[in-house]
């Protein structure tokens, strides 16, 4: 065609069950015609910023592989059509010339063609997009069950929040927070007292892909990661493994699971890859959706990432990814619009890297253009954790939350204190800059979402439990009972009296640290065993091994042993593993190091 287009690209596939040697099983695979269609960022089809079928023949090839396959239909199309209009949106603008496909000797030669260039204005976009703001009407005693209810709407809870409360709405806390699953990676929604006050409850988000972290020392199934996961072309069994997921996660309280990967295998060494799908944007959509229907059945979500062309793991934070639109289009957004439009995701994180200059968490076009307006998306979207922030020209940090709400990325993750924070909300709603009516819309997002989710059963007083079967005995807590936060300002000490240092058993608890850095640990205890005796200790930070240390029989005499972590958040669960009976712990130190 006029575009140039790959000479075969995936559109349809199905999995057999298992079959015995000489038996049969006859699939249907039904294919989109429109899903063919290219995108034309230059005009060349007569259609610019559409997706365009051009005329021609189209050939179908079946098989088991794309080698093997063979040509089993074929259609024409006599002339060029357009099947979907959209706006021009994430395109480059500095100058570099691409690939295109020379056909004019009867095969195909190389041949390059100038990129089209950004020709939009991302800012007066946003203004000419303005959403209605909700008049402000103070506390009405509306309660966010009441909306759930039918009670009341949706506008006229939020018409009662203050500034400051919509500035905290779309902060997310943790990492560990206290106010949700121990050891997990984020709370959102009731991150404040205010908020909890309306009856907002929190969300709890925990890693990942291959299965849910929990860093309070609690057991989790370790799923196959997501190429192999891919590789199985096996949309059912995914989907009935997720279902299996979504009731672990809510046996732990869990409403956000933080995947699937979903970006693109661009290059074989790319540290991340691991967790992402495939080269294939078709496969990469399609086996997302899969998982996302299995989750969803049982009332939870995964939270499709990285959102989006976060194609390396080096670097990450400072990427810019320079990319064409069409190329944006059809091969590093194609994956998400599948999981949108046919997974119906809930909750989208945006990537650390810049797309043609402008940061994910705060890219208008991105998180409302592309994805709000063209693919449907009713949502609410979050930050990577502690992501780069940036406008047009502009120097990325952290704390510009107002341009990360225009943009229509609803939750910044995350923030120490979801009640307070060094942020720009509340400067740049004074000066005007940014509107309560997207603070509002922000609002909405997260509550939307909010409402569905079994924490806001729980507030309603519907238990959601699931109860987990043939679970053997390991003799050790799982962590899911109430873990004590320990307020660190300088130094505290835990009386391990009370501690039980049975064989197996552990001690969890966290910590709440005034200032971010270094931490050490001095325990101390002793043995009545022999002197020959060995009692091994292990200490985990958010559930990484930082310290191992053997007891001998100290004839009752107190022996101390040191390990140190950092706290890289306010909030770090620690867990003690004991691994033979014999010691009496005396106490746990705890102070700042550095």
């Amino acid at each position: 065609g006029t575009l140039g287009k790959a000479a075969r690209v995936l559109c349809g596939y199905e999995k057999t069950r298992l079959l015995a040697p000489d038996e049969e099983q006859e699939i249907s695979i039904s294919v989109n015609i429109s899903d063919l269609a290219s995108y034309d960022d230059s005009g060349a089809s007569g259609h610019r910023f559409c997706y365009v079928l051009e005329k021609g023949t189209y050939r179908l090839f079946c098989g088991s592989d794309v080698r093997s396959a063979e040509e089993t239909a074929s259609f024409e199309i006599s002339e060029t059509k357009c099947v979907r209009k959209a706006r021009q949106a994430m395109a480059p603008v500095l100058p570099f010339k691409r690939l295109k496909p020379d056909y004019s000797s009867g095969t195909a030669a190389v041949s390059y063609e100038d990129v089209p260039l950004s020709e939009v204005d991302e800012e007066k976009r946003r203004l000419d997009n303005l959403p209605m703001e909700i008049s402000f009407t103070g506390d009405k005693g509306i309660k966010l069950a009441e909306v759930r209810s039918g009670k009341n709407s949706l506008d006229e809870f939020i018409a009662q929040l203050s500034d400051e409360e919509l500035a905290s709405v779309i902060r997310g806390e943790g990492m560990g927070s206290p106010r949700v699953t121990a050891g997990t990676a984020s709370a959102f929604g009731g991150v404040s007292d205010r908020l909890t006050y309306y009856g907002i409850p929190c969300g709890c988000c925990s890693d990942g892909p291959s299965g849910m972290r929990l860093d309070c020392g609690t057991k989790a199934f370790s799923l196959p990661n997501g190429t192999l996961i891919a590789a199985t072309f096996n949309k059912p069994l995914v989907t009935e493994l997720f279902r299996f997921m979504g009731r672990e996660m809510t046996a732990n309280r869990v409403d956000c699971l933080l995947g699937p990967g979903m970006n693109i295998h661009r290059h074989p060494l790319n540290g991340r890859n691991f967790e992402y799908f495939s080269e294939d944007p078709y496969l990469t959509g399609t086996i997302a959706a899969a998982e996302l229907d299995g989750l969803h059945a049982e009332g939870v979500t995964g939270t499709i990432k990285h959102f989006c062309g976060n194609n390396q793991e080096t670097n990450r934070h400072n990427l810019d990814s320079v990319v064409s639109e069409r190329a944006l289009r059809e091969i590093y957004l194609r994956g998400f619009e599948i999981a949108v439009r046919k997974g119906k995701a809930e909750t989208i994180m945006t990537s650390y890297n810049s797309v043609n200059g402008i940061w994910s968490a705060g890219n208008y076009d991105l998180c409302t253009t592309i994805l709000r307006d063209e693919w449907g998306f009713t949502g609410f979207v979050m930050t990577d954790w502690w992501a780069n922030i940036n406008r047009r020209g502009q120097a990325v940090c952290k704390t510009d939350f107002a341009a990360m709400a225009m943009a229509q990325n609803d939750v910044y993750m995350v923030c120490a204190d979801g009640g307070s924070n060094d942020d720009n909300t509340l400067s740049e709603l004074e000066k005007g800059a940014l509107s309560r009516a997207e603070l509002q819309r922000n609002a909405a997002n997260i509550l939307r979402f909010i409402l569905k989710t079994h924490a806001m059963d729980r507030l309603c007083g519907i238990e959601c439990e699931a109860e987990i079967i043939n679970r053997p005995d390991e003799g050790s807590s799982e962590g899911g009972e109430d873990v004590t936060f320990y307020r660190i300002e300088g130094s505290t000490e835990i009386d391990g009296k009370d501690i039980c240092t049975d064989r197996g058993s552990d001690f969890i608890f966290a910590l709440d640290v005034a200032e971010l850095g270094l931490y050490r640990f001095t325990l101390t205890g002793s043995s009545e065993l022999s002197e020959l005796a060995q009692i091994p200790v292990t200490v985990f930070s958010m559930g990484t091994p930082v310290g191992s240390f053997t007891w001998n029989g100290t004839a009752g005499k107190p022996v101390s042993f040191e390990c140190s972590t950092h706290c890289f958040s306010r909030f770090t669960t620690v867990r003690i593993y004991f691994a033979q009976s014999g010691l009496k712990l005396h106490s746990i130190r705890i102070e700042k190091a550095d």
